[in-house]
């Protein structure tokens, strides 16, 4: 390997020797790009050139790239005299014997929730958050079935599958689904239609276990639902002996100006993940003590946990993260920039006749949806052309029909006003 090595040869590279399944295909015209190092809101990549980071790690860095409370934890665990006379922590077993940094975690995501949410289960990845959430709602109901809606994302681990959206995650494993049943409507459909889906649950054999949601469909191109709709469905699922699930992996802890939809939502559960890791890979449900004591009390062996759960180094980053963001308000940020942001989009995509609406999910969480004129897959096009403008954004929505933005919520404006221009000038390439 050279300096000289370019992101096309470090993808050939990746090709040759990785599961065929796992990287995005970059083909050379079309701008390849490998990640060679970050700060704040701009990423270099493996040739030199920066990138403004609309993305922000599918919403992960709420602080941006190496922010200096986390490089803070890292320096503080592996250098000075800290680190010489009292080695640090960074593997555990939290199932048997937890770190200081997986209690403070703990405690300080806890001091975020409404006070109905105090009990909190740890994993790794969004999809484990949820399939916590789950089995929580299997083993508090002893019913097995779900209702999820249309273009929603929960992962794809096969636990949870059944109630995630798309065909072409769950056809190939169609087969290993067992009997579980998950009933998927129109997502903000009308509370005669849930109602008619939760009594054919509760005939069949499996029961009817609860609902998951998302406050803002994120994959699905950032979709609100109507007003007051979330809590229609809490008080549905309530009602006919269920649970509701929020699924806050990449809406929570601050993208949509709160810390959690469950402050005005009465959910039993609430899935959290991208943010709460401060860059970590790290994952939470937080529940009810009347729906999380349905676990029963370990007696030495857990029946749900994992080598990694409660990771003390990223534990240590997370609580670290929280308490910054705490600090900075980062929840009256990402409303503020997130207003400004949304109006200068529309400003700016005025009068396009491929453009059919500017969509913002409160906070910094913002699509642009594409009209059927724009062409096939219009925001994975525009992902790949806006590479050679210096731009990182995600295409999102049914066949790539639209493009978010979820930057770092601390985002300079300046950043973003550059962002803008590129996005004018691919704008005008299009046209």
């Amino acid at each position: 390997m050279t300096s000289r090595e370019t992101n096309l040869a470090f993808l050939e590279r990746l090709m040759s020797l990785e599961c065929q399944d796992a990287t995005y295909p970059v083909a050379p015209e079309a701008n390849p790009l490998v990640f060679e190092s970050a700060s704040g809101s701009v990423i270099r990549d493996v040739e030199g050139r920066e990138y403004v980071d609309l993305c922000a790690g599918f919403g992960a860095l709420a602080l941006g790239h190496n922010h200096p409370v986390v490089r803070e934890v890292f320096a503080r665990l592996s250098s000075g005299a800290f680190a010489s006379t009292v080695p640090p922590i960074v593997h555990g077993m939290g199932d048997v014997y937890p770190s200081r940094a997986k209690v403070e975690l703990i405690e300080e995501l806890r001091s975020l929730m409404p006070e109905r949410l105090c009990r909190v289960s740890l994993s790794i990845s969004g999809g484990q958050a949820v399939e916590v959430a789950l089995k929580t709602a299997m083993l508090s109901t002893g019913h097995a079935g779900f209702i999820s809606f249309k273009d929603g994302y929960h992962g794809v681990d096969l636990g949870v599958l059944p109630v995630t959206s798309r065909r072409d995650f769950k056809d190939p494993f169609k087969k290993y689904l067992g009997e579980r049943v998950a009933i998927e409507l129109p997502y903000g459909c009308g509370e005669e239609l849930l109602a008619d889906a939760i009594e054919t649950l509760k005939s069949s054999p499996c029961g009817f276990a609860g609902i998951i949601a998302e406050p803002v469909q994120g994959r699905g191109g950032v979709i609100n639902p109507p007003a007051n709709w979330l809590a229609m469905i809490a008080g549905l699922a309530h009602k006919s002996g269920g649970v509701l699930i929020l699924d806050e992996i990449l809406t929570g802890l601050g993208r949509r100006g709160k810390w959690t939809e469950a402050e005005s939502v009465d959910a039993d559960l609430v899935c959290f993940g991208k943010a709460l890791g401060g860059g970590m890979p790290l994952s939470a449900c937080v529940g009810t003590e009347k729906v999380m004591s349905a676990w029963p009390k370990s007696t030495g062996e857990a029946i749900h946990t994992g080598t990694f759960f409660g990771h003390p180094l990223s534990c240590a980053i997370a609580a670290a993260s929280l308490r910054e963001m705490k600090r900075i308000d980062i929840c009256a940020m990402a409303r503020e920039t997130g207003a400004w942001l949304y109006e200068q989009l529309r400003i700016k995509f005025a009068g396009d006749p491929t453009v059919e609406e500017i969509r913002w999910g409160g906070g910094l969480m913002i699509a642009i949806k594409f009209n059927e004129s724009a062409g096939p897959a219009p925001g994975a096009v525009a992902m790949d052309r806006l590479r050679a403008h210096g731009i990182i954004a995600l295409a999102s929505g049914a066949g790539g029909t639209s493009l978010s933005l979820t930057p770092a919520l601390v985002i300079p404006r300046d950043l973003l006003t550059c962002a803008i221009e590129s996005f004018q000038t691919f704008r005008a390439q299009r046209n």
